[in-house]
């Protein structure tokens, strides 16, 4: 089912609800005027029954003013029947029915042929001569019930006319009001799925359709670049596993083929391994990159000390390039407040961050020193590495953080293009922003991070 046909059924079944509310008010409105209108009559009828021991004269001639069908009968103490007019005696009178009416006033309706509808009836008592007498009054609301017959018949036939009227009004209406919708699907081929420089275009300019559409384009936007970056990723990644697993390959066969002392062998050998890891190097990259996407959802909880992990990292980072100088640095604002500042994260992948940042800042300078710097700015810590390296073309810039994607200038400095994808993601996760800013013989690359503070 469209949408338009259920706005067209959900617009008519709430109008008909409404017709039929309103329509059950004014019908009971006016059964009960028509009701309180006859009792009215019944009961005056029923009063003047104190005539006949007053002024029979008087009585008789208020008989003219009967309703239809009406039959009146007066009984006297001892329920003996004293006076019974001329119309059809129709309903039985009880010593039930009596009794009440000597306490008080009786409404009362029964069924009577040949009317289709109940006669009403009312039994009241008054005191003549110290003596109580009741009068009982029945009739049939001719008019008032052909006028109800009337209006119910006019109500019917109405709401089917107009919910006939607003069935079409809402189909109208919801075809015009999902037009821009449809002008949007039109647009959409399916042949065109694979094409994400396609683009939508909304002639409304401020409704939910364009609204739409313009998310739309920006979804395809960001595909686009996906795409793109999984285009480059997957030639690059084949390309840089195949060549070093290929040279494997021909340096056993060669040495399989032409050694024959343990000397070349061993030679061989260690050329294959340094390969080897080369690919096992990029092979561990990629599955990390590939775990840091898992990690989307993942809410990080732990308090992590940020001055902590930087002495770690720079620690193991020592060890590993023991000629690398760090200079780090603290400034005097974080100092003041760090025991007051948390970072929520994870401290083993804000590890791994810093650790990639280092590595590119080390091999991209060629070991000249780099400097570690933290500060606290609002809510927002601020970690900063700066290298006295080769820099990033600023044509480039844009695309340091897709996977597998290197600078033209980096020669043979080795390298896979995947530390700042996985530090760019891991900073996602922590909601913070990863930023690099290069020029010649200087890259600065800032972490920020959101930091929360105990008030003092």
């Amino acid at each position: 089912m469209s949408i338009k046909q259920r706005i067209t059924i959900w617009f008519a079944a709430l109008v008909a609800s409404l017709l039929l509310l309103f329509s059950l008010f004014i019908y009971q409105t006016y059964e009960s005027y028509r009701r309180s209108l006859m009792r009215n009559r019944l009961q005056r009828r029923a009063l003047a029954g104190q005539l006949y021991f007053q002024n029979r004269v008087e009585f008789h001639s208020s008989g003219y003013l009967t309703l239809p069908d009406q039959h009146e009968t007066i009984l006297g103490p001892a329920n003996n029947v004293i006076y019974k007019s001329s119309g059809p005696d129709d309903h039985k009178l009880t010593k039930g029915l009596l009794a009440q009416a000597r306490k008080g006033e009786v409404q009362f309706t029964y069924d009577a042929p040949p009317w289709n509808k109940p006669k009403e009836g009312v039994a009241l008592s008054f005191i003549i001569g110290g003596q109580r007498y009741v009068s009982v009054v029945t009739a049939y609301d001719l008019p008032g019930r052909q006028a109800s017959n009337s209006l119910l018949f006019i109500l019917f036939v109405g709401n089917i006319v107009l919910l006939v009227i607003v069935a079409f009004a809402g189909f109208w209406f919801a075809r015009r009001s999902m037009r821009p919708f449809d002008q949007l699907i039109e647009q959409m081929n399916p042949s065109a799925a694979n094409d994400f420089s396609f683009r939508l275009q909304s002639t409304s300019k401020a409704d939910e359709a364009a609204y739409l559409a313009g998310s739309f384009n920006e979804l395809l936007g960001r595909l686009q670049v996906l795409a793109d970056s999984q285009e480059h990723f997957v030639a690059y990644a084949s390309h840089e596993i195949r060549t070093p697993l290929t040279v494997v390959k021909g340096i056993l066969e060669t040495s399989i083929a032409y050694d024959k002392q343990l000397t070349d062998t061993r030679l061989s050998m260690e050329k294959a391994l340094l390969r080897l890891e080369d690919a096992i190097n990029l092979a561990n990259s990629l599955l990390q990159l590939a775990e840091v996407e898992g990690l989307q959802s993942v809410k990080m909880q732990q308090d992590v000390n940020i001055v902590d992990t930087i002495l770690d990292t720079i620690s193991y980072f020592g060890e590993k390039h023991p000629n690398q100088k760090i200079d780090f640095a603290l400034s005097d604002t974080f100092t003041e407040r760090s025991q007051l500042t948390h970072v929520m994260g994870s401290s083993i992948l804000l590890r791994t961050v810093l650790i990639n940042i280092l590595d590119n800042a080390s091999k991209y300078s060629e070991k000249k020193p780099i400097s570690l710097d933290v500060d606290l700015t609002g809510s927002q810590m601020a970690i900063t590495v700066t290298d006295q390296g080769i820099g990033i073309p600023d044509k480039q810039i844009s695309e340091i953080f897709m996977p597998m994607m290197r600078a033209n200038n980096v020669g043979k400095i080795p390298g896979f293009g995947l530390g700042l994808t996985i530090a760019k993601k891991i900073i996602d996760i922590h909601q913070g922003t990863l930023q690099v800013v290069s020029k010649t013989n200087q890259t600065s690359v800032s972490i920020w991070l959101p930091a929360s503070t105990i008030p003092t």
